[in-house]
């Protein structure tokens, strides 16, 4: 039944299988290397009575490294593996996941998705490869997963900083009755994406983000994050919903451990099956 409906559902759900794999490495928010931000602390600047921008913007930053467990608890976690659920109100579908990362950049996740069957996507440190119940395609034939693949790259260093050319702090406002601050971020090419810090906790509860997709332009998305527990020492957000302009998904983890015994070999792509 899987090979009479994954060719023509593979090529209906196209962009679903897209964007759920860009959510799913996304969803290496659930990984502790997101939920920081590894760039070096600066100096400290020199006392002022003026507000300064950009410190309010490092300090904000600095108490979201501490608000998720700290620099040395998150160094800790080199590798972990996340399972769990997604639901999404395009098509009405609901599936698992399950997503195993590497230190320094091997990632491998497992989608299973209702009447196509099983869809995985993988990187070794030098291939990247998605296999289909019908095909198993290098990053150089699946061109529409490029964009999502350097997002990939970008989230598993969690390296929120450097994903822009500038940010300032922008002021602070309320979110689902909480009071946040907002910091916005101009990358190099691009629209202005925004962050929001929960004021009391300094958790991230969104992210306006904007990814370039092939074929698509800008796709932007609302990143909700919520349900945050600890795991070794690591807050972790449980509960993860992309609002796009025309559907949401909500991704739910299950089950998470950190510094899990994995093999090189799970990440490298699978032999071509056509």
């Amino acid at each position: 039944m899987v090979s009479e409906l994954a060719g023509p559902l593979m090529k209906q759900y196209k962009p679903l299988l897209r964007m759920f794999v860009f959510c799913c490495f996304g969803g290496v928010l659930a990984s502790a290397q997101f939920a920081c931000n590894r760039a070096p602390s600066p100096p400290a600047p020199p006392a002022s009575t003026t507000p300064d921008p950009q410190r309010e913007v490092n300090e904000i930053l600095e108490r979201y490294t501490t608000a998720v467990g700290g620099q040395t608890a998150i160094d800790r976690v080199t590798s972990y593996r996340a399972k769990g659920r997604f639901t999404t109100s395009l098509f009405q579908m609901t599936g698992e996941y399950e997503v195993w990362s590497k230190q320094p950049n091997k990632t491998l996740t497992v989608i299973q998705f209702p009447r196509i069957g099983i869809v995985k996507k993988g990187f070794d440190g030098e291939t990247r490869w998605v296999q289909t119940p019908s095909a198993t395609l290098n990053d150089e034939s699946s061109s529409g997963m490029a964009e999502v693949d350097k997002d990939a790259d970008i989230y598993g260093a969690g390296r929120i900083k450097n994903l822009y050319e500038s940010m300032r702090f922008e002021g602070k406002a309320r979110l689902n009755g909480r009071e946040v601050n907002m910091i916005e971020g101009k990358p190099v090419k691009g629209p202005v994406e925004k962050l929001l810090f929960d004021a009391q906790t300094g958790l991230l509860l969104r992210w306006d983000m904007v990814r370039r997709q092939a074929k698509r332009g800008n796709v932007f998305v609302k990143v909700s994050l919520d349900d945050y527990r600890e795991v070794d020492g690591v807050k972790v957000p449980f509960k993860v919903r992309f609002a796009f302009e025309s559907f949401e998904l909500k991704l739910i983890i299950d089950e998470l451990q950190h510094n899990v015994p994995l093999e090189d070999a799970m990440f490298e792509k699978p032999a071509t099956t056509r």
